[in-house]
């Protein structure tokens, strides 16, 4: 357990040091990044096999409680977001296809369950983002495939039926047996046991992360290490698209006087992208290019999402003085 909450508290910075070893390894032994890509398949299990644990496929049910608002997470996050994505890289990384293929995926792949603590954390809606995690991964089944074809089919190609099949035996059987897992755990343990076990499972899978990491880097370290400048050229358009979208969440909140709780929810729910899916996708269909970007593609995500936690305070009294007096007014009325 101390292992695991060590993991999950320095994940970040524990994901910089595997990337920095992977680089000087791959530099030192170039051929062996090659050779250790067999491994990928067990690393990718790993990595998201406990991750499907923690993701409760009856909560999509909720979801029907709050249809407008669910829509307007599908309308972001299956939307707005590759949209954006796609314009930015675009923009910024036209001559870099295996980049804007990068950004486009990252664009496209919706929330990950992290999203509910740091929603907790911000005193936001957390059970809502339980819903929004699993309503958005399912979805994704078929709108991964479909918007990869068509936004980033112009830079590489892309075999949306294909993806389609890999999804299902990379993530479906994964996500099936994880709740089989969490299931028996918790009939076999109880539901206090279970939740006192859940923190090892997000650990488990950061172990996969990090070799998949790991290889990836080992295997293109030599073009990494003679061009540092890709690292500037992956910064700018995933800081704009960020800050984009963690800008219009919070914007339409407020300009359709959605309660402080929702607005949480929804401005984590669209910015707060699943990172295991996002490098699972990469790693089997794309260039180890397009994972360097899913790789930095975290840090700064966590920075924006910290960032964010820091201004839920101003915005919460904002909210009090500005928002919730009308909400209960139209209450009253």
């Amino acid at each position: 357990m101390c292992i695991a909450q060590f993991i999950n508290k320095h994940m970040i910075k524990l994901l910089m040091v595997v990337i920095v070893l992977g680089l000087l390894m791959g530099y030192i032994l170039p051929e062996a990044g090659k050779q250790l890509k067999v491994l990928y398949p067990v690393a990718l299990f790993v990595m998201l096999y406990p991750m499907m644990v923690g993701i409760k496929i009856n909560e999509v049910t909720g979801a029907a409680k709050r249809v407008g608002f669910m829509s307007v997470i599908m309308i972001f996050n299956y939307f707005l977001s590759p949209l954006l994505a796609a314009l930015l890289a675009q923009v910024f990384l036209a001559g870099y296809p295996d980049f804007a293929v990068g950004l486009i995926l990252t664009g496209v792949v919706p929330c990950g369950g992290m999203i509910v603590a740091w929603t907790a954390m911000a005193k936001g809606n957390a059970p809502m983002t339980l819903v929004i995690t699993v309503t958005s991964f399912l979805a994704g089944i078929v709108l991964i495939p479909l918007w990869m074809s068509f936004l980033a089919g112009k830079y590489v190609p892309v075999d949306a039926l294909k993806m389609l099949q890999t999804i299902t035996y990379t993530i479906i059987i994964p996500l099936i047996l994880g709740n089989l897992t969490r299931i028996w755990l918790v009939k076999k343990w109880g539901l206090q046991k279970f939740m006192e076990l859940k923190p090892v499972f997000p650990a488990v899978s950061s172990l996969g992360m990090y070799m998949v990491f790991f290889i990836s880097m080992m295997a293109e370290s030599i073009a990494l290490v003679r061009n540092p400048q890709y690292l500037g050229i992956i910064a700018v358009p995933l800081v704009v698209f960020y800050t984009l979208l963690f800008g219009l969440s919070v914007l339409y909140a407020r300009l359709t006087r959605i309660g402080y709780p929702d607005m949480v929810a929804l401005a984590y729910g669209v910015s707060g992208k699943n990172i295991s899916i996002a490098l699972a996708l990469a790693v089997v269909f794309f260039s180890p290019l397009t994972v360097m970007i899913i790789a930095v593609k975290p840090l700064i995500q966590v920075l924006f999402m910290a960032g964010f936690l820091r201004l839920t305070p101003t915005l919460q009294k904002y909210w009090a003085q500005n928002i919730e007096p009308t909400l209960e007014a139209v209450k009253i009325k």
